[in-house]
């Protein structure tokens, strides 16, 4: 006895469920993208070069809770840049940024970005 079993039909590939898959990666990748501008801070070693010139920095800026201390003298960020500049104009060249332990990362990226604003001040950050 001959049995003919069914032939199968091949079916056609359904393109839907591959599109909503594509569009699931789309929405993913985007939502996990940041869209922000990553900005760079140039941080020198102490001594520029490995020549020490034996003497201490011009300026002393310590990072406190409540703003910058310059030299001593309380200031914000706002003020800090006409402070340094007074300073770069009677001949000061260098600075020292002490962090204390309250600063964050960003009041540091904020005090170097001020102070990279002031023509001849070079930088050295202490930890």
């Amino acid at each position: 006895m001959r049995i003919d079993l069914p032939q199968a039909r091949s079916r056609k590939l359904s393109l839907t469920s591959l599109i909503d898959v594509i569009f699931l990666l789309l929405l993913f990748f985007m939502l996990t993208s940041t869209f922000t501008k990553f900005g760079e801070v140039e941080i020198a070693p102490p001594g520029g070069n490995g020549k020490s010139s034996g003497k201490g920095p011009d300026i002393i800026i310590s990072l406190v809770p409540d703003g910058l201390r310059i030299n001593g003298q309380q200031a914000t960020l706002d003020t800090a840049e006409a402070i340094l500049a007074g300073f770069a104009q009677k001949g000061a060249k260098s600075v020292l940024i002490l962090p204390k332990e309250k600063a964050t990362a960003q009041d540091l990226v904020s005090a170097m970005e001020t102070i990279r604003r002031v023509e001849g001040l070079s930088l050295t950050v202490a930890k």
